[in-house]
C-alpha cells in the first residue's frame, strides 16, 4: 500500500497539472506544485492547513464543489470521470478555467483514495470565446450583405420595371398622341363642315319649296309628283335635321374623345403647375368608359370651388387611372363607384376617396397590395407595379394614399394632395421611393 501510494505522489509530482489526492472526506492528503500555484498559499501554509487536516474545496474551490463534488462521485461509483470547461478562482483572483479529471486508487487495504488532475485551458477557452464571437461577426456580417444583396436586388428589379413601365407609357402616350393628332384632322373636316351642310340643306329645300308651289305645266307636275313620292320628300323634310344633330353630336363627342386622349397623353415629365383635378378625374372616366359602360355606375360628389393643385397632372392622372380601373375590375356583374372630392385642413389640402362595391380588400393581403411586384391578377394581366408606383407618386407630390375596407363591403382609397404642391420637387422617376 505505502508503496502505491508513494508511486502515485512521484508521479503527480512531475505532472505539469495540478493535482491532489484525497480521501472520502475529501481531506488533502497530498498535492504537487502545480495545485500549490492555484491556492495562492505559500509552501508553509499550505503545508500546515494540509496538516490540519483541509479540504480541497477550502483550499482551492471549483465552481461545482457545492453541488456536485467530483471526486466524491468519483470515490462512490469507483470509475474515472473527467469534466471540461469547469470554472475556478486562483488565490490571487483571476478566474481560470479546467479540465478536471477524478481517479479513484484503492489502496489495497480497503481504504480508496481519489486523484484529482486540473488542466488549465483558460488561454484555449479564451481563444476560441474569440473565435467564436469572431465567426458569429462574420456570420453577422455576411447575413446583412446577404440581406442588403436581396434588398438591393429587389430595388434594382422595381427599378428596371418602372423603367420599363415608364418607357412604355411614354411610348404609349406618343402613340396616342399622334393617333388623336391623325383623328383629330377628319373629326375637324366632319364637325366643320355640318354647319355648311345644314345651310345647303335648308337651301335647297327652299328651292324645291319654291319650284312645287309654282305654276308647273301638267306633264312636269305629274313628273315632280311621282319624284316626291320616290323620295319620300315629307319624310326627308322631318327627319334630315335629326341626322345633322346626330352627326354633329357624334363629331362634338368624338372631339371630346381626342381631345381626352390628348391631355391623357400628355406627361409634362416633371414639370409642376396648376391642374384641375376634378377635369383630370372626368377625362379618366371618360377614357375608362368602356370597361363601364352598362355594368358600373359612377356616382360624383364635388365639392363647390375645389382648388387647382400644383402638382405634374399626368403623374397623379395616373394614380387615378390605376385605383378607378382596379375598382371597375374588381366589380363582377354590375355595381357602383363613388368618387368624392372634398377639400380638408382649411382648403390646404383636397382629399379623394374612391369607394366601390366590389368585394373589397382580404385582410391578409391588406399589407401586401402595395408592395413591388404584387399582383392578385392572373399572369399575364398585371404587374404589381400599379399601386407601389401610385403611392410613389403621391409620396412624392407631399401627399399620402390609403386604402381599406368598407363596412359593409367593397374597397376604399383615399388620395390626400396639398394644394400647394409638395415641399420639395418630385423625383423624376416617381416609381422611386
Amino acid at each position: 500500500m505505502a508503496k502505491l501510494y508513494d508511486q502515485i505522489t512521484q508521479l503527480l509530482e512531475g505532472s505539469v497539472d495540478a493535482a491532489v489526492v484525497i480521501d472520502a472526506d475529501r481531506r488533502v492528503l497530498h498535492y504537487n506544485l502545480a495545485y500549490e500555484g492555484l491556492t495562492g498559499l505559500r509552501g508553509r501554509q499550505l503545508a500546515e492547513k494540509v496538516k490540519g487536516g483541509a479540504r480541497c474545496f477550502e483550499l482551492f474551490k471549483l465552481e461545482i464543489c457545492d453541488q456536485q463534488c467530483l471526486g466524491c462521485k468519483v470515490h462512490d461509483v469507483g470509475r474515472r470521470l473527467r469534466v471540461d470547461e469547469i470554472g475556478a478562482r486562483r488565490g490571487d483572483g483571476e478566474d481560470l478555467t479546467f479540465i478536471v479529471s477524478a481517479a479513484p486508487v484503492d489502496l489495497g487495504d480497503g481504504r480508496r483514495v481519489v486523484v484529482e488532475t486540473y488542466r488549465d485551458v483558460t488561454a484555449d477557452v479564451r481563444i476560441q470565446r474569440r473565435l467564436k464571437v469572431a465567426l458569429d461577426y462574420e456570420r453577422r456580417a455576411k447575413e446583412d450583405l446577404e440581406e442588403k444583396v436581396r434588398e438591393r436586388t429587389s430595388a434594382l428589379r422595381a427599378a428596371q420595371a418602372q423603367l420599363v413601365h415608364q418607357e412604355k407609357m411614354s411610348s404609349l402616350g406618343r402613340l396616342v398622341a399622334g393617333i388623336a393628332h391623325e383623328l383629330n384632322n377628319p373629326i375637324n373636316f366632319v364637325y366643320g363642315n355640318v354647319d355648311f351642310l345644314g345651310q345647303y340643306m335648308e337651301d335647297l329645300l327652299r328651292l324645291v319649296a319654291l319650284v312645287d308651289g309654282a305654276e308647273l305645266p301638267s306633264a312636269l307636275r305629274a313628273q315632280l309628283d311621282v319624284l316626291k313620292a320616290e323620295i319620300e320628300l315629307d319624310f326627308l323634310i322631318d327627319d334630315w335635321r335629326k341626322l345633322l344633330r346626330s352627326i354633329r353630336a357624334g363629331a362634338e363627342r368624338t372631339a371630346d374623345i381626342v381631345a381626352d386622349l390628348k391631355s391623357f397623353a400628355r406627361t409634362g415629365g416633371t414639370e409642376l403647375a396648376e391642374t384641375d383635378v376634378v377635369a383630370g378625374i372626368d377625362t379618366t372616366l371618360n377614357l375608362i368608359g368602356p370597361l363601364l359602360k352598362n355594368r358600373v355606375d359612377v356616382r360624383r360628389r364635388i365639392a363647390p370651388k375645389v382648388p387647382r393643385v400644383v402638382c405634374n397632372g399626368g403623374h397623379v392622372n395616373q394614380v387615378f387611372m390605376n385605383v378607378l380601373t382596379n375598382a371597375a375590375q374588381a366589380i363582377v356583374g354590375t355595381g357602383w363607384i363613388d368618387v368624392t372630392i372634398d377639400t380638408v385642413d382649411d382648403g390646404a389640402s383636397i382629399k379623394v376617396v374612391i369607394t366601390d362595391s366590389g368585394p373589397g380588400i382580404k385582410p391578409e393581403l391588406m399589407a401586401k397590395i402595395s408592395d413591388p411586384f404584387f399582383t392578385t391578377k392572373e399572369v399575364g394581366e398585371g404587374t404589381g407595379l400599379g399601386l407601389w408606383i401610385c403611392a410613389n407618386i403621391v409620396r412624392a407630390h407631399g401627399g399620402s394614399l390609403t386604402w381599406g375596407n368598407r363596412a359593409d363591403a367593397g374597397a376604399e382609397f383615399v388620395v390626400m394632395l396639398p394644394v400647394r404642391g409638395p415641399a420639395t420637387r418630385p423625383e423624376p422617376d416617381p416609381g422611386r421611393g
